[in-house]
């Protein structure tokens, strides 16, 4: 049994060229980013974005499977966030030390 989706013609590459835009703006926060939980929210959000593009790659082929191959990417996804956030809450970087020491080297000069 095969699924015709509407508008697919012009849709599913207009959503190809549009996960590409957002994976370019992810990957410049994940250079940019100045602390290390701004990183891993770039990181997480390329993942899902990955995810996306996955079940893109489903719908544009018709194969069933890769949905499963999406799944696991997504819980493989949430466990490593799960896992930076408890080594940022345990180290205490949350970004407003790298924000004071920055501030503290301006007053001192």
């Amino acid at each position: 049994m095969t699924v015709e989706l509407a508008g697919a013609v012009w849709v599913l590459p207009l959503a190809v060229v549009l996960l590409a835009i957002s994976a370019a703006l992810i990957l410049l926060r994940l250079l940019l980013g100045p602390t290390g939980p701004d990183r891993v929210v770039a990181i997480d959000a390329l993942t899902l974005l990955g995810v996306a593009a996955v079940a893109l790659g489903a719908m544009m082929t018709a194969q069933a499977v890769f949905l499963d191959v999406a799944v696991v990417l997504a819980l493989v996804s949430f466990f490593g966030t799960v896992a930076f956030a408890l080594l940022f809450r345990a180290t205490g970087d949350d970004g407003r030390r790298a924000a004071d020491e920055t501030r503290d080297q301006g007053e001192s000069r």
